[in-house]
């Protein structure tokens, strides 16, 4: 999902926000189109340097950027073999409107109302369909500043907030948790769309007290899903032990090479038979499918966030 991409995007690169050309290649060329013309990305700069190689020694900040028979390159003065090939659209930088995003993401999520700055790094997105008022935060620290948890509560019309993240560590969840403040990261609002693609769903946010969801018991090799106990071959119990290890982790995509290092399998094989055993379990085609996200070009996801996870001995 582009949107969540550009959030988090736009949470990591401090007062000037902003997306190069070649980061932008791995979306298709008609959903970048899309957000030009909404002025979510906005044309900024050309650059004319590059960075230098990783691990090298040539004592430069960065290397710049040639024109070679018609071709531009970002040329290593002491190994050509780590010369840069680059594409023209490889040399814009985008900005990224962050007033225009956030209503973006408000629209795609379908929630009503008008999203409104709070203070700096949170927003007031609007109203799900279930009632609750979803709040965007770039980082739990926002939300520990004097006051703002009284008015998060608030604007919530006496229902506990919905805090969304871009990440939650251990620490922060248990103190927001204790604030009553309902917290999520990011990664829980991106659901599927029947299609392989991705939507956002802030009507599938659950409250604090349902969040343990899958228990994974490493000394037994048992799997408990929403209370029922998983009856799967040890091959299927290690997978989804897997998936666990790598949503509990900082990435969540577990790589198709990774799935097929641990088991010797070809990874959409194993990961259908994966759902055909978890159906068989008891689980629906739609309920194995909300579990679980193809990552174009990557491999898998667990859509279940950490803190819907326990990991035990």
């Amino acid at each position: 999902m582009i949107l969540i991409w550009l959030w988090k995007r736009l949470n990591k690169t401090g007062a000037r926000p902003e997306v190069s050309g070649r980061l932008l290649r791995r979306f298709p060329e008609a959903e970048i189109n899309k957000l030009l013309r909404a002025r979510i990305l906005v044309e900024d700069r050309k650059i004319d340097s590059w960075g230098t190689c990783a691990h090298c020694d040539c004592g430069h900040d960065a290397r710049m950027i040639q024109e070679i028979n018609g071709k531009f390159v970002a040329c290593c003065p002491l190994d050509p073999s780590q010369d840069v090939f680059l594409e023209p659209a490889d040399l814009i930088r985008y900005r990224i409107d962050a007033d225009q995003l956030i209503r973006a993401i408000a629209a795609a999520g379908n929630l009503t109302g008008t999203p409104a700055v709070i203070s700096a790094g949170l927003w007031s997105m609007g109203v799900a369909a279930t009632g609750r008022t979803i709040f965007l935060c770039r980082s739990p620290r926002d939300v520990f500043a004097p006051g703002i948890s009284m008015l998060l509560k608030s604007l919530a019309g006496g229902k506990p907030p919905i805090v969304v993240f871009d990440e939650i560590d251990q620490a922060s969840g248990i103190r927001l948790r204790d604030m009553e403040i309902d917290a999520h990261e990011v990664v829980e609002s991106v659901r599927t769309d029947g299609n392989g693609g991705e939507m956002i769903s802030f009507d599938a946010l659950q409250p604090a007290g349902n969040r343990v969801r899958l228990i994974v018991h490493r000394s037994s090799q048992a799997v408990t899903l929403d209370g029922r106990v998983l009856d799967l071959p040890s091959q299927m119990l290690a997978l989804v032990r897997l998936f666990a290890e790598q949503a509990v982790g900082p990435d969540p995509r577990l790589k198709k090479q990774d799935i097929e290092i641990n088991t010797g399998r070809e990874p959409k094989e194993i990961f259908r038979d994966l759902r055909n055993a978890l159906i068989g379990c008891g689980l629906t085609r739609a309920g194995v499918d909300e579990l679980f996200v193809l990552v174009r070009g990557i491999g898998y996801r667990l859509t279940l966030s950490r803190e819907q996870i326990e990991i035990v001995g």
